[in-house]
């Protein structure tokens, strides 16, 4: 008798690109974050946090037996020179609850660090992954995602030093793991840096460390991306060695965009020290609960590859305002509180995904029919043909084509004796067709009068039609 199978897994690895925050999409989507602290021997501390997105919690408990996940997290962090690398594991249980609120699940591992260059690496793996259905039975199917990237900490000071600034989501009374402690409070850090609809206050932490005591004085900005000051705030602290402070802004004027928090801290007659770190704003939900994997998939529609490449390295409040500005750009009806374009554009991927997704192997809105319906919408005339016989068969279908359309055929060519009887849909779009989303409306009508043919031909019988001809 065969024993069970034996553990299969399914990673997704990237590297990641620029400073942290680093989102990584897909099913197992998460954001890391990491902030270097002195410790009192002025010896740097890494806190690498992670957040779990509201979209991950769910679609993970949702695929268990039991409504609950369970994730493992290991960070790995390694420097040059022949240095030994440091690495932490450690696990913690999602229920589909931990979605509440829009911050997901955050937790939180503290290491040690030497100045200079290192290389963080972490991996998140779903440990049960107890799949529905009997393709999984007898085997145990995990998936992970990694992401690893370049980090550099700066040498200290001798005579001062302050952290990196800490974004911070709330604050309570301490009792929870060391790594959630700052100047005696207990933390939930926002490896995110988001603000916004779900916290309209940003809050952040610093530590300071001098030779001696000594007293403090700061200020913090922020500054938004054409340099402008939009908050700002000052204060001071009594003489001491170590200093553990935060400073606040109420954010809930302040429009979703990408933004600089800036801290000037000057320990006593000492020499300025600065620290500078970038936030978004967001106010809508998909911004805070969507997997951004989501989100990028919406854009691949919307813009050319190198625009879709820096879409993926901005925060959930940058994503948010260029789409806003890309959608007003393409509002028919710029007086009303409803953009249809961009309303269109989403009830057609919603349809797209829910008409022609095929589990694992293709999202609908990627299939070639759901491209296509995407870009032009529902056809004049759909020609539907399961088991086509006579003259109802795809070789008629091709003849006609090769009589009315000015563009040649290609290689769709014809298969088996007595006539060609592969399945096939042709669409047909006749009259005024609006433009696809990705049109530029400054160099382009937003009608177009024209005729556009799709031919989707299933080459196998299987119900996967693929795009075989097109007068795009």
């Amino acid at each position: 008798m065969l024993g069970p199978l034996a553990a299969t897994a399914r990673a997704e690895s990237l590297d990641a690109q620029g400073p942290p925050p680093w989102r990584v999409a897909g099913r197992v989507g998460f954001t890391v974050d990491a902030v270097a602290f002195p410790d009192s021997a002025g010896n740097p501390l890494l806190d690498v946090y992670l957040r779990v997105p509201p979209a991950t919690v769910t679609a993970l408990a949702r695929d268990t037996l039991s409504d609950a996940a369970r994730l493992r997290v290991t960070v790995r962090l390694s420097g040059g020179f022949g240095a030994k690398p440091t690495e932490q594991t450690t696990e913690f249980a999602l229920a589909s609850g931990d979605s509440a609120g829009g911050f997901g699940r955050v937790v939180g591992l503290r290491m040690p660090v030497r100045p200079g260059p290192q290389k963080l690496r972490v991996r998140v793996e779903d440990v049960l992954a107890k799949k529905r259905g009997i393709i999984y039975t007898g085997r145990s199917v995990t998936e992970s995602s990694t992401i690893q990237g370049p980090l550099t900490l700066a040498v200290p000071r001798r005579d001062a030093d302050v952290s990196d600034l800490e974004f911070v989501w709330a604050e309570g009374a301490p009792g929870a793991g060391r790594a959630f402690q700052r100047g005696g409070a207990t933390v939930i850090p926002n490896p995110e840096r988001l603000y916004g609809l779900f916290a309209t206050g940003l809050r952040a932490r610093f530590t300071a460390r001098a030779v001696a005591p000594v007293a403090w004085s700061w200020k913090a900005r922020v500054v938004d991306h054409d340099g402008h000051v939009v908050a700002e705030q000052d204060s001071s602290a009594p003489a001491t060695a170590m200093l553990d402070d935060a400073l606040g802004f109420d954010v809930s004027a302040i429009p979703a965009g990408g933004y600089d928090l800036v801290l000037d801290l000057k320990p006593g007659a000492g020499a300025a020290l600065q620290r500078r770190a970038h936030f978004s704003i967001a106010w809508h939900p998909e911004s805070w609960l969507r997997n951004p994997g989501e989100v990028e998939d919406d854009v691949h529609f919307l813009l050319k590859p190198d625009e879709e490449d820096a879409f993926a390295l901005m925060g959930p409040g940058e994503q948010e305002a260029y789409l806003e500005a890309f959608w007003a750009a393409r509002d028919p009806s710029p007086g009303t509180a409803v953009n249809e374009a961009r309303v269109t554009f989403l009830k057609r991927v919603d349809y797209a995904n829910r008409t022609w997704t095929h589990a694992g192997l293709v999202k609908g809105m990627f299939s070639d029919m759901g491209r296509a319906y995407i870009r032009y919408g529902e056809p004049t005339e759909i020609v539907h043909q399961v088991i086509p016989t006579g003259d109802d068969a795809l070789d008629g279908v091709l003849a006609e084509l090769r009589a009315t359309e000015d563009r040649p055929l290609g290689d769709v060519d014809q298969k088996g004796p007595g006539g060609d009887q592969r399945p096939f849909e042709l669409w047909i779009y006749d009259g005024q067709i609006g433009l696809p989303p990705d049109a530029d409306p400054k160099v382009t009508d937003r009608v177009r009068h024209r005729r556009l043919v799709f031919l989707f031909v299933d080459e196998h019988g299987l119900g996967d039609f693929r795009l075989r001809y097109s007068t795009e």
